[in-house]
């Protein structure tokens, strides 16, 4: 094959896409005005090989689309939106932030980040550090609206030091509510070229078992797929526990080297009540699942992992639903083990020897004063929890947020409660906002800074140290491969914080290595080198592997616990015996709604093939293959509904109403309609054909939600339905 350029200007090059965490390898072909006039999946990247998906093929229009901002936007005095430079908007925005610090401290500030900057290795260095600078703790991001259910499970149960297995590791994989060849989301085990890699291991013997209250694209390839109602894994999980204890299906010797009887006892007491039957019939599982799948999972085959996705993490009972999966692993003893060879390495963080040893519970929440916001957790992992950020712009007293940074987010359409979120957004004294597109927190802003778009900035594949992104020794390094569009004024999101930190006369400490210097800039390769220091490569070396590089495993093994390392899981703590008698008590899904009563059907998240989240929802060649995100419902529901296909209804709960387009979709199981979320405008003017329907008017943050993370109930939330007279705003 043709070797490809590695200057710009004319011609092909490799680099790789950061949409999600896939990262997957991505061939441009660049024309002589700079401009990207293909992309294809890159062939000769090792870990996607020739794999990518529509959102990251599409791309390349993201970087020519009309509706692009191209630069600085500030809010006029009579709500227009007129240019502005970049120095001038940030020689403005830094004298409102110091204007505010001064009259009601650092915490008057806040930092709201999403995908669009989390996805940006040099933003996720700076944007916190740049919090930290100015003495601000009001760090938020889209983690704790997402899957924050697996950080409590951790936090209140320890985690594994050897972390999870890989893929090449199982002879069965079970996975709750969660769809990777859509989503892309379990990282390491099927985050990246997830059907030719499911279709591999499935060839040499790996067992499918998928628990989704739809028969999504994934559980099409499963050996047992079941379709629950949503918002009932705990008690899945819990039978599971429950019937592989009895007959002593679980990892004897692993649960006394790593759990103890004494616990092992209390967890057996308190999963008693959640009788395979008894499982079944609040679950809506056929009769005879539980036994089934646990024989799969727990008897036949001894070797595999467990996951949960949004649709757990996102339910009510969410903490208690990931906790319980996750001691399915731990019962099971499904962990790397001393004397296993490792299997995947950070080539980007030092290297590190893997024991076979129990992090402890360390509840660190509980170390920080409680929210002043429900009392609930204050710093969760070292950010605040993203349920309460309406809350804290909105209540008055110490702390109360009066300015707020949004970097590649969309709170408008990712924060629950979508009115309280207008009413939050526009009582800010400030609202600057680092996107691209505008969007419906756009509009809300005093000022839009717009950013580089990926190609048109230097990056490298995403690392952190308690995270498996990728299998083997993955990395890749991409420098910017086009240009900025001629006449805009865009930057690197890490330079707007850089530039108000100098204007505010504060150094940032740059990811928590090195303080920058406050003067001079530093270029987007010189951060990327300090976030190299004591890895396991260099960027001279990552540079020398266009197509990004799988690096040669050592021969390296999973090391015995050292002498007093010998911590256990707490796998039933006073808090989650508590959490589970309250979820006895509580109805099941099934009688929350249903005909005959007040709501019919219960809500599920579902991802759409073609978009991330909000990401892609403005791209005409995206919009013409998604008008608009319908509300996919069984066609045996529709009919009982007395609905068509392409009809316009409302749906509502007992928060909200917000209007969509009904669709059929035979697997939706009974019951249960699925609509997708990153969708919809500003509350009283939306259009559906337009803006689509938001999700998000029908949640609300302050009523329905998970103690210590405050994570709103999103899924399996009882609603009905109205004919709607026409797509008009109501």
């Amino acid at each position: 094959m043709e070797a490809l350029s590695t200057m710009q200007g004319p011609g092909e090059y490799a680099s790789f896409c950061r949409i999600c965490t896939a990262g997957c390898g991505t061939r441009l072909k660049v024309d002589d005005q700079g401009q990207i006039i293909r992309i294809v999946g890159d062939d000769q990247n090792e870990l996607s090989s020739g794999y990518a998906c529509f959102k990251g093929l599409q791309s390349g229009n993201a970087h020519r689309d009309q509706q692009r901002i191209l630069r600085p936007l500030k809010r006029m005095p009579d709500g227009s939106y007129g240019e502005i430079g970049m120095e001038q908007a940030l020689d403005e925005i830094a004298a409102r932030l110091s204007e505010l610090i001064g009259d009601s401290g650092p915490n008057s500030v806040a930092l709201f980040a999403g995908n669009g900057s989390m996805m940006n290795q040099t933003a996720v260095g700076m944007n916190r550090h740049f919090l930290h600078a100015i003495g601000s703790e009001q760090y938020f991001t889209t983690i704790t609206i997402d899957q924050s259910g697996k950080m409590v499970a951790a936090g209140r149960t320890g985690s594994w030091a050897a972390g999870p297995l890989d893929l090449v590791d199982m002879d069965v994989l079970m996975l709750f509510g969660v769809n990777p060849f859509i989503a892309h989301s379990t990282m390491s085990v099927l985050g990246v070229d997830p059907v030719k890699r499911l279709k591999r291991a499935k060839q040499n013997g790996l067992k499918l078992i998928v628990v989704d209250p739809r028969r999504t694209e994934t559980a099409a390839q499963a050996d047992l797929a079941f379709q629950p109602y949503p918002g009932e894994d705990a008690a899945i999980a819990a039978g599971l526990i429950r019937l592989i204890l009895d007959e002593n299906w679980h990892d004897v010797a692993f649960c006394e080297q790593y759990v103890g009887a004494e616990r092992m006892a209390s967890l057996r007491a308190a999963v008693d009540p959640f009788t395979p039957e008894a499982t079944e019939a609040r679950s809506g599982l056929e009769p005879g699942a539980v036994r089934m799948i646990a024989e799969m999972f727990a008897r036949d085959n001894r070797r595999g992992h467990v996951m949960t996705g949004t649709g757990p993490n996102m339910s009510q009972y969410s903490n208690l639903a990931v906790h319980m999966v996750q001691l399915l692993n731990i019962i099971c003893g499904r962990f790397p083990r001393a004397g296993q060879k490792v299997t995947s390495v950070d080539m980007l963080n030092p290297a590190r020897e893997v024991f076979a040893e129990v992090i402890p519970a360390m509840r660190p929440w509980e170390k920080h004063p409680p929210s002043r916001i429900r009392r609930v957790a204050s710093n969760f992992f070292g950010e605040k929890v993203s349920g309460t950020l309406l809350e804290e712009i909105l209540t008055p007293g110490p702390d109360k947020i009066r300015a707020l940074v949004v970097d590649g987010a969309n709170p408008m359409t990712s924060l629950p409660d979508r009115d309280m979120a207008h009413k939050a957004l526009r009582a800010l004294d400030l609202l600057v906002v680092i996107d691209t597109w505008h969007t419906p927190t756009t509009a809300l802003a005093d000022y839009i800074l717009p950013a580089k778009l990926q190609y048109e900035r230097s990056d490298m594949s995403p690392s952190h140290p308690a995270l498996k992104f990728y299998p083997g020794a993955w990395a890749q390094f991409t420098p910017a491969i086009v240009p900025t569009p001629a006449g805009a004024e865009v930057v690197d999101d890490w330079y707007v914080f850089w530039a108000l930190a100098k204007r505010l006369g504060v150094n940032i400490n740059f990811a928590g290595k090195r303080v920058l210097d406050g003067n001079e800039p530093p270029t987007t390769e010189e951060l990327i080198e300090i976030l190299l220091e004591n890895s396991q490569t260099s960027l001279p070396e990552l540079r020398s592997y266009p197509h990004g590089r799988q690096f040669p495993m050592k021969e390296d093994f999973v090391k015995p616990p050292r002498p007093g390392h010998d911590n256990k899981f707490d796998v039933i703590p006073a808090d989650v015996r508590d959490e589970m008698q309250r979820y006895l008590n509580e109805p099941a899904a099934q009688h929350r709604a249903g005909p005959e009563r007040e709501f019919t059907h219960l809500l599920s998240t579902r991802r759409l093939r073609d978009l991330y989240n909000s990401y892609g929802i403005l791209m005409p060649t995206v919009r013409k293959r998604n008008k608009y995100n319908p509300a996919f419902l069984n066609s045996a529901d529709l009919a009982e509904l007395g609905f068509e296909a392409g009809q316009l209804v409302e749906i509502i709960s007992r928060h909200g109403r917000t209007k969509a387009i009904v669709e059929r979709d035979d697997t939706m199981r009974r019951g249960v309609v699925a609509l997708s979320q990153g969708w919809g405008g500003l509350p009283g003017k939306e259009d559906v054909m337009v803006d689509g329907s938001c999700v998000n008017a029908l949640i609300d943050t302050d009523k329905h939600f998970e103690s210590i993370n405050a994570m709103p109930h999103m899924t399996s939330v009882p609603v009905r339905f109205e004919a709607a007279a026409s797509s008009a705003p109501a």
